[in-house]
């Protein structure tokens, strides 16, 4: 009887366990979409730059860097218009979606977080930076802040979108996405942090060409890479997760 009633216990402890996983992936099976849109808005924002992935002899940016990295842009006003107006739309189009699961599933995500971290973020931008202004920065003229941080770089629409990524992270309690947030935040500093994009200090080009052998450091490097490349690699992640998500919650759906 007692051996009955202790298989009983746990059977019914098996059953409570695949029931909170079930509801678990329910209630975060929608995370895709928010990912999937933020990467399409990365990938294209490639639309924004003069040469997204060929190159060319020199280099020149605009700062503040509206199109979102360190490189000749079309227009300065269209980059502005493009993340303080693309933004907006997807934050509202991820609003929509999760509303829609909300009284589908009767179920809730706290997607406020995401949308007002990255509208309060991009407000901020726009409040440091107040306008678009085309305000030539050659390779040349930055030679003495290629070796040091370069903080007025961090006036870029990119940050606010890594913001919103870590948000919806700490909101669907997502590892994945909050490594992609933090992925999306890491590239970002670096890239706009120094000029021209991609700069290595001289111990990590010693570290990449594996000159380890404890000399000094050399100069320096740099990745070059277009813009069309590095957001392609900011995305990556959120692609992933995509999929993944995606997948979870299709054949979750299948199995009820």
């Amino acid at each position: 009887m007692e051996q009955a009633s202790q298989r009983q216990a746990t059977q019914t402890l098996a059953e409570l366990e695949r029931l909170r996983r079930r509801t678990r992936t329910r209630a975060h099976g929608g995370a895709w979409l928010p990912a999937l849109a933020i990467a399409a808005l990365l990938l294209a924002s490639s639309a924004l730059y003069r040469h997204p992935y060929a190159w060319t002899n020199s280099i020149s940016a605009d700062a503040p860097f509206w199109a979102g990295l360190p490189d000749e842009q079309l227009s300065p006003v269209a980059s502005y218009l493009f993340w303080f107006l693309g933004t907006p739309l997807v934050f509202a189009a991820v609003g929509a979606w999760y509303r829609w699961r909300s009284r589908a599933l009767g179920l809730r995500v706290a997607w406020p977080l995401f949308v007002g971290t990255g509208l309060g973020v991009l407000l901020l931008l726009a409040v440091l930076a107040a306008v678009p202004a085309q305000a030539p920065v050659q390779e040349g003229a930055l030679a003495a802040i290629r070796h040091e941080f370069w903080l007025p770089g961090l006036l870029t629409p990119l940050l606010p979108v890594a913001a919103a990524v870590l948000a919806l992270g700490w909101a669907e309690r997502s590892r994945g996405l909050l490594v992609a947030g933090g992925w999306i935040t890491a590239l970002t500093v670096w890239l706009c942090g120094w000029f021209p994009m991609g700069y290595l200090p001289g111990w990590a080009a010693d570290a990449l060409s594996g000159d380890l052998g404890g000399g000094p450091n050399s100069l320096g490097g740099q990745l070059d890479w277009r813009p069309g490349f590095w957001l392609i690699l900011m995305a990556l992640p959120l692609l992933m997760f995509a999929v993944i998500r995606g997948w979870q919650s299709w054949r979750a759906a299948n199995d009820d």
